[in-house]
């Protein structure tokens, strides 16, 4: 199914992933608000997050429809 309402909606996915993995490497400011305890960077959760951002990015651009 080739719709580029859904390539925008993952595309918009991928930047939620990016930005996630950027708290998570910084360290400190995404456990504020999940409520979590623990503090310092998470680098599994960075990388996962990061990973994650690109296979979003992959699908948009597997999902647009393509102009010729």
């Amino acid at each position: 199914m080739k719709n580029n309402t859904v390539a925008a909606v993952l595309g918009l996915l991928g930047v939620v992933f990016v930005i996630a993995a950027i708290l998570y490497i910084v360290g400190g400011i995404l456990p504020t608000f999940t409520g979590s305890a623990a503090t310092g960077t998470h680098a599994k959760h960075a990388i996962l997050s990061a990973v994650l951002a690109v296979a979003s990015f992959v699908a948009a651009n597997f999902a647009r429809v393509r102009t010729v």
